[in-house]
Order: C-alpha cells, then structure tokens, then sequence
C-alpha cells in the first residue's frame, strides 16, 4: 500500500521508465539494511536462545535485555585493525568475505513476500538461487588460497567437499518440489501449493533442511570452528571488518535459505491475510530450528559428514524423485492433466497420504540399517546416532 503511494506520487513528476528504477533500487536500498539489522540482532537472539536451551544466561549487560549487544560486537569488529598476512594473495584475499556475502543478500531478490511483492519475478527462479549460493564454494576456497596458510588451505579444502556434497541431494529435493509444482518460478511454486508441500513432500522437507544446515556451516555440521579442529577453518586469518563479513554471511544466508524453504514448503505468504506477517513468522520459525539444532545436537567427524551426504541423502533423494515423477504420471492420467500443469488439491491430498507414509517408513528403517552395518567402526555408531536423533 506505502509502495503504491509512493510510485503514484512519483509518477505525478516523472517518467514511467524512471520510476520503475528508483522503485526497484528504494525497494534493494530498503531490503539490504532490513537484512544488514535483522543480521546484528540475530546475532543476539542466537545467544539468548541457547543461554536459555542450556540453562546460561546469555548477553544481558549491553542495553535493555542486552539487546544492543549484536550492535557492539559490530563496532568492536569493524574497528579493530585489519590485518593481512605479509604473504598472502592480496585480491582472493581481500574479494573472498565479499564474495561470500553478497549472495546470502541476492537471494531475496527472487523471493516472493507477497503476492506480487517480489523484486525480479523471473521464470527460473529456484534455478537462480542455486546458481547464486554455489558462489559460496568460491568464497571459500578463496579464503583459503588466498591467506597462504596450511591451516586455512585445509579448511578450505574440507569445506568445499563439505558444500559441494550437500549441494547435490539439496538439489533434488528442490527438483520434487518443482515436479509437483510444474514451475521454477517461486511466486507459481507458492500458487500451486493448494495443500503446503512440507505434508506432500516430507521427505524432500528434510532432505533439504538437512543439506541447507551444512550448507550453512551450522551445528552439526561447524567442524571448521569446532574446538579441537582445524583453528577456525578457512577464516583463520581474517580480522577486523572482513571477519565481521564472514560472521554476518552466515546469519544472512541462514534468512534466505530460510526464505527458501518457507517458499517451497510451508506455502510462502500463505494464508493471503496478512500475508507478509505469516511469511516473516514462518521464516523466523526456521531461523530458530537452526538455532536449536546448534543448542541440542554434537558435532559429528568430517567422514560421518560426507558419508551421509553421499550414502544417506543421495540415494533416498533421487528415489523420492522417482517416487514423486510415478506418482504425478498416476495422477496426470486420472484428473487428465497436462505436464507441467498445477496438480489440484485432490491429488496434492493422495499424495501427501502416501508420501507420509514412505517417510515414516524410512525414519523407523533407515537407523537399524545403518546401526547394523558395522564395516567402518565407530563412523557409523555416530551416523547411526544422528539418524535416531533426526527420526
């Protein structure tokens, strides 16, 4: 309404053409510093959260509650000196916490926060977030080569197998949500969902939260900040203004692919009354799951990492494909639907039905099956664990 108004009074002075510009750059302008703030604070809400998990306190000193907390932290980091190892590659060096920054910011680009509110309602656009959040393989890698240090090369190198890993069953369970859909095109993906596919599509919800987590670097998957690891990873090195973009890269990644999964699976916007509201409760819901996995669950050792990426995730994603792609053939041919075509409630309902049932099946099967196997020793004692945990 605000955003209509406005464009009704510039177009009282100007061209068509010029405002649709200024609008588009007000509303990044705007967007960017909503992120930039709610990024400090989610700094704080994370550590009063698990404080509260874990029976701690928390930040309570620096303003009311300790709620300007994340903003000193912001202060002391980005005045503290910047410092850059005397051999290190000065331009990887220097773009990689840009490098992985930024793409934590353009996702929001194509996310739909209301009917029409969208910035660039493109065709392909669950394509362009996946294209855009691989650049954080770069970045990493960057950080890496770029700081000359053994310490921060091998985290680097454990980091990319890490996300490159994951990045693959993540992406088949994207690739359900759209067979269901019958578009790439998010705003057409929150449209089509007449039932939220979180109960159609149980199992590629958790495939994909699982995935986005280690995308993430979060809890259980932070090896490259665990204690007895590898110092800090591929940020060993960084300081001052730079750190402060790796640090914030995380909170800002973690509210767009928070946004994502709030758009492919708990219906975006949904229900149209206060539709920007429910949107902004859902996404701050995940952003608090990813919160409490960090308060609750252990880390688990590199090998654990990519053998459940590649021995777990893998092969039940691409069979939840084949699953799904059968099931839409069923229900083309009886509702009499054309490809790609919306599937409407009836078959989204029968599908949910079944689906849940094969997701259940998997949670109570899937533990022992790797319980039982006790060809790579104690690996699989821990993978076993964090299975019954996720179950």
């Amino acid at each position: 309404m605000i955003a209509d108004k406005a464009r009704e009074l510039f177009e009282s002075f100007f061209a068509k053409e010029i405002v649709d510009v200024s609008m588009t750059l007000l509303a990044l302008f705007v967007l960017i510093n909503v992120l930039l703030v709610s990024a400090t604070m989610l700094t704080y809400v994370e550590r009063r959260v698990v404080a509260r998990m874990q029976n701690r306190i928390g930040p309570n000193r620096v303003g009311p509650f300790g709620t300007l907390q994340g903003f000193a932290d912001l202060i002391k980091l980005i005045t503290k000196e910047d410092l850059r190892p005397s051999a290190a590659d000065r331009v990887a060096f220097t773009l990689a916490p840009i490098i992985g920054f930024v793409p934590g910011l353009m996702i929001f680009a194509v996310i739909p926060f209301h009917q029409g509110w969208v910035i660039a309602d493109l065709d392909a656009g669950l394509v362009y977030v996946m294209g855009i959040t691989s650049l954080g393989t770069f970045s990493v890698f960057a950080a890496g080569w770029g700081s000359n240090s053994k310490y921060s090369l091998f985290g680097a190198v454990r980091g990319v197998a890490q996300i490159v890993s994951y990045e693959v069953p993540l992406i088949l369970a994207a690739t359900s949500v759209v067979l269901v859909a019958g578009s790439l095109n998010l705003e057409r993906i929150v449209e089509a969902q007449g039932i939220p596919f979180i109960v159609v599509q149980p199992l590629a919800f958790l495939i994909m939260l699982i995935a986005v987590t280690a995308e993430l670097n979060r809890t259980p998957f932070d090896l490259l900040e665990a204690e007895s690891e590898i110092v800090a990873g591929f940020h060993t090195e960084y300081s001052g203004s730079k750190f402060a973009l790796i640090y914030g890269s995380e909170y800002v990644a973690a509210l767009g692919w928070s946004a994502v999964m709030v758009t492919l699976f708990l219906g975006g916007w949904k229900p149209d009354a206060g539709g920007f509201l429910w949107f902004s409760l859902k996404t701050f819901g995940f952003v608090l799951i990813f919160f409490w996995f960090r308060a609750t669950w252990p880390r688990v050792r590199i090998d654990q990492i990519l053998g459940f990426a590649w021995k777990v995730l893998f092969p039940l994603a691409t069979a939840n494909i084949l699953v799904t792609a059968g099931e839409l053939l069923i229900i083309q041919s009886v509702f009499g639907l054309d490809p790609g075509e919306a599937v409407p409630a009836t078959g989204l309902a029968g599908m949910a039905v079944v689906n849940l049932a094969i997701t259940g099946v998997v949670l109570a099967v899937l533990p022992r099956l790797i319980g039982t196997r006790d060809d790579e020793g104690p690996a699989n004692v821990g993978l076993a664990a964090a299975v019954r945990v996720k179950g």
